[in-house]
C-alpha cells in the first residue's frame, strides 16, 4: 500500500474507490492495520504541531473533523472484530511487540505501559511491548530518546542499544545511539541510572547533571553543559559546537549524506550558536548558517546528497 494514499486517506481526499481500496487492504491482515495505526499516529503528531502556527481556525477545525470522520469509518468497520477478537481469545497474558519509528526532520512521543513516557528524535525507532509482565522493563532504542520514567523498585527500566543498556528505576535521561554515528552519550536529569556496555567490562552509576560520553572507546563521565540540547523533543534544534559538528548532527537529524567541499569549513573552530524549529526543514537551517559561515550548498535529492562548497 501506497502511503501516500493512507495519506490522502487520512485528509479525507480519497475517492470513493480508493477508500474502498484502503479498507480492504485493511481488512486483509493485521500487519496491515499496525502499519495503519502507526502512520496515523505520526499523521496526528504533525497535524498538532501545525496547529502551532497561525492558520485560521475555521480551516484547522475543518482538517480535523475530516480527519476524526476518516478515522471513525475506519473504527466503525474493524471494531466489532477487534472486540470480538479479544473476548473469544482471551488476550490479557498475551505480549505483543511494537514499534514506532520517526521519519526524519520530525520527533515523537509514547507513552508505554507502565505510565512512563518517551519522546523520541528524528530518525529513531522503539522497540517495546505492549506489557511489562517480566521483571524488568525492557525497551530497544535506535536513535536519541528522551525518557521519564515511572518509579517501579521491583521492575528496573532498561534501555538496550547497539552497544550499551541504561538501568533506571524512576528517573528522566537522555540517549544518544544512532547507528550512523560512533558517538553514544546518556545524560541524566533526575534520578539514578546504570550505564554499561553488553560485555560487562564497563559500568558506570550516574548521578543528576551529569552525563556518560564513549571517548577512544571508553565511557567518562562529565558534567552536561548545555541544557538546551534537551529542547529537541519539543521540535526545537539547538546547536552550540563548531559548524563540522553541527552539519553531522543535521546528517543524522534529517537522514541525508552532507559532503564538505569546501575545508575552510572543516577548519573553523568558532562555535554556531542557534536554535530552530525542525519542521522548518534543513533547506532553512543550512540557509541560515551559511550566512554567518560563509559558504554555498548544493542538493541532489535523488541522491539524497547535500554538498557544501
Amino acid at each position: 500500500m501506497d502511503d501516500k494514499l493512507l495519506q490522502s486517506y487520512f485528509e479525507g481526499t480519497t475517492t470513493d474507490e480508493q477508500s474502498k481500496i484502503v479498507t480492504e487492504w485493511l481488512d486483509a491482515s493485521e500487519t496491515n492495520m499496525k502499519h495503519y495505526q502507526h502512520l496515523c499516529r505520526l499523521y496526528e503528531i504533525t497535524l498538532w504541531g501545525e496547529q502551532s502556527e497561525f492558520v485560521p481556525e475555521k480551516h484547522v477545525q475543518t482538517k480535523r473533523r475530516r480527519f476524526l470522520v476518516e478515522l471513525l469509518k475506519v473504527a466503525s468497520v474493524f471494531a466489532l472484530g477487534f472486540l470480538l477478537n479479544n473476548w473469544l481469545n482471551m488476550p490479557d497474558e498475551d505480549i505483543s511487540m511494537q514499534t514506532v519509528q520517526v521519519p526524519a526532520g520530525q520527533n515523537a512521543q509514547v507513552t508505554l505501559a507502565d505510565g512512563s513516557k518517551v519522546w523520541l528524535n528524528a530518525g529513531s525507532s522503539l522497540h517495546f511491548p505492549n506489557k511489562f509482565q517480566s521483571k524488568e522493563r525492557l525497551v530497544s532504542l535506535e536513535g536519541e530518546g528522551y525518557f521519564e520514567v515511572q518509579s517501579n523498585k521491583e521492575k528496573p527500566f532498561i534501555v538496550s542499544t547497539t552497544g550499551y543498556t541504561i538501568k533506571a528505576l524512576g528517573t528522566t535521561f537522555n540517549v544518544h545511539a544512532y547507528k550512523k554515528s560512533k558517538d553514544f552519550e546518556t545524560s541524566l536529569l533526575t534520578g539514578r541510572v546504570e550505564v554499561k556496555d553488553h560485555a560487562g567490562k564497563q559500568k558506570i552509576l550516574l548521578s543528576p547533571n551529569n552525563r556518560v560520553v564513549l571517548e577512544g572507546g571508553e565511557l567518562k563521565t562529565l558534567p552536561i553543559q548545555d541544557f538546551d540540547h534537551f529542547l529537541w523533543r519539543k521540535g526545537i534544534i539547538c546547536f552550540n559546537e563548531p559548524l563540522s559538528e553541527v552539519l553531522k548532527k543535521l546528517e543524522l537529524y534529517f537522514d541525508v549524506k552532507i559532503e564538505v567541499n569546501n575545508k575552510a569549513v572543516l577548519q573553523n573552530r568558532q562555535y554556531c550558536v542557534g536554535k530552530f524549529r525542525s519542521r522548518d526543514g534543513l533547506d532553512h537551517i543550512l540557509e541560515v548558517l551559511q550566512l554567518t559561515n560563509h559558504f554555498s550548498y548544493q542538493k541532489d535529492d535523488e541522491k539524497n546528497l547535500v554538498t557544501i562548497n
